[in-house]
């Protein structure tokens, strides 16, 4: 992977009471590219739904790779959390990291 691109990350945190975020742009295309997606076992079914949407990923779009993140129980310092999740993006050129539910 080219290590001179930029990263952007953003943050899933709601913005407050009256404050608006733009969403993030999408690629293009999805065709070979590795793409993330998190998730964890606080909920079994979404195990299930993340294993479909990846199979969906890799049969209509063409993405080269499918990587997951599981946050694991996050026990540490905040800043070692942060870490994880930079690393994991750095990994991906695009990502699924939430329902919006």
């Amino acid at each position: 992977m080219d290590q001179n691109r930029r990263l952007r990350i953003l943050s899933p945190v709601a913005a407050g009471p009256g404050q608006q975020r733009p969403l993030a742009a999408r690629p293009a295309a999805l065709l070979g590219r590795r793409v993330g997606i998190r998730r964890d076992r606080t909920w079994g079914s979404f195990e299930v739904f993340t294993d479909e949407v990846a199979r969906l990923l890799r049969e209509r779009t063409g993405v080269s790779e499918v990587v997951f993140f599981d946050p694991g129980t996050r026990i540490g310092t905040p800043e070692h959390e942060s870490a994880r999740v930079v690393d994991f993006a750095r990994e991906v050129e695009a990502a699924v990291v939430g329902l919006g539910t």
